[in-house]
């Protein structure tokens, strides 16, 4: 058995040291279609098992080392286990041990990715219910300033679907028509943006008492804060507490929702090089060089820089 596994290492080492053949081609024909067209399929297919396999082999490794545990890797929680004088980077640094000791860092699993442990910072936040923080943001920034961030750009986004669809039936008296309105900025009289850059930034200075850091927003009077309430139009929010935490997060996932349908709005005129509607003008061929912008990047995609 020794010998054959190093006569075939051999083999291979004597092929790969050797030029004048195709990628991959080690010569074993055993199986390989005598047919062009047999061979290019096969070819298609080991490549695309191959690619599968690397994905599928990180993975294996990577639960391993997180669970520290055998096959299937995964109890009813995430296990990451220090056994006797090993020392886990995901648990901490394990203490020596007395022989027959074992150190066992548990974490319950999250609900949306049970293959993930439990975010810790996420309890008794309004949304927080599906544990989902894939990248672990909320164990390394404070949790009150990623809400504020999340609630004002959903807000923002929210606002932002409505003019994006609007710009292109219904513009203001003295501003010139952009059916595509990824080109209403490049229309608008500058004094008008100049008045809405001052404002925006007026309006964001002026809630804060100026501090919109997240070093000093929550620093002081804004302690007590809840992120997001700027005091806006609370008259309107029910006396009741599940409603009015009911109403929050609606308001949360219609943010989400409207960041991502801003984004895709926005990709959609990208591609097309047009307006919103209708979503596949006349004449429209595909996205072939939907990025070639008048850019320092869309002359790199395109090869206007010569290179």
């Amino acid at each position: 058995m020794g010998g054959g596994v190093l006569g075939l290492f051999a083999y291979v080492n004597m092929r790969e040291g050797k030029t004048d053949r195709k990628p991959g081609d080690f010569g074993l024909r055993g199986f390989y279609p005598s047919d062009p067209k047999g061979q290019y399929e096969m070819q298609v297919k080991e490549l695309r098992n191959g690619r599968l396999a690397m994905l599928a082999y990180s993975g294996i490794v990577t639960s391993a080392v997180l669970t520290q545990e055998k096959w299937p890797f995964f109890d009813v929680v995430l296990n990451a286990v220090a056994k006797d004088d090993q020392a886990s980077s995901f648990c901490g640094a394990a203490a020596a041990s007395r022989p027959g000791a074992r150190t066992v860092c548990r974490a319950s699993s999250s609900k949306s990715l049970p293959f993930l442990p439990k975010p810790q910072n996420l309890g008794g936040l309004i949304g927080g219910e599906a544990e989902f923080d894939p990248l672990g943001f909320s164990d390394l920034i404070d949790i009150k300033w990623l809400r504020e961030s999340e609630l004002k750009h959903g807000r923002v986004c929210m606002l932002a679907t409505i003019g994006f669809v609007a710009e292109q039936y219904w513009q203001l008296p003295g501003f010139d028509a952009a059916p595509d309105a990824l080109q209403a900025i490049y229309v608008a009289p500058l004094n008008a943006t100049g008045v809405l850059l001052f404002l925006a930034g007026y309006i964001e200075s002026a809630s804060y008492g100026g501090k919109i850091t997240m070093l000093d927003m929550f620093e002081g009077d804004g302690a007590s804060r809840a992120p997001g309430d700027l005091d806006f139009g609370k008259r309107f929010l029910p006396q009741d507490k599940a409603a009015a935490d009911d109403l929050a997060l609606k308001e949360l996932t219609n943010g989400r929702l409207a960041m991502l349908a801003f984004s895709g709005m926005v990709h959609h005129n990208l591609i097309v090089k047009g307006p919103l509607f209708p979503l596949f003008p006349e004449g429209y061929t595909g996205p072939q060089g939907s990025w070639d912008l008048d850019s320092v990047a869309g002359a790199l995609n395109s090869g206007r820089m010569g290179l």
